[in-house]
């Protein structure tokens, strides 16, 4: 499912803007990114929703977090088949 937004332009962090209109592209890959950064409880509407990743890498590594983050991010509306965690913190998502 293509998840899409407005877009921001990364240097400035304006709106991107194109013939006097707001880009809405492709925005899958900051979604995920967004659930994976926020905490339980950032999100009223979904109080269960954020993966705390910055937290689970700078503590103890729980087996579960990367099936219980594929199922928070089914929930946002994103097909996700494999979250892996490298031993250097690298989170790839498949």
């Amino acid at each position: 499912m293509n998840i899409t937004g407005l877009q921001i332009n990364t240097e400035t962090a304006d709106l991107l803007v194109h013939h006097r209109a707001a880009v809405v592209a492709e925005a899958s890959g900051f979604i995920a990114e967004t659930v994976l950064r926020a905490m339980p409880g950032d999100f009223k509407e979904m109080p269960l929703l954020g993966a705390d990743a910055p937290g689970m890498l700078a503590a103890n590594r729980d087996k579960f977090w990367p099936g219980n983050t594929k199922k928070m991010l089914r929930a946002v509306g994103l097909d996700v088949a494999n979250i892996t965690v490298a031993d250097n913190g690298v989170i790839t998502i498949s």
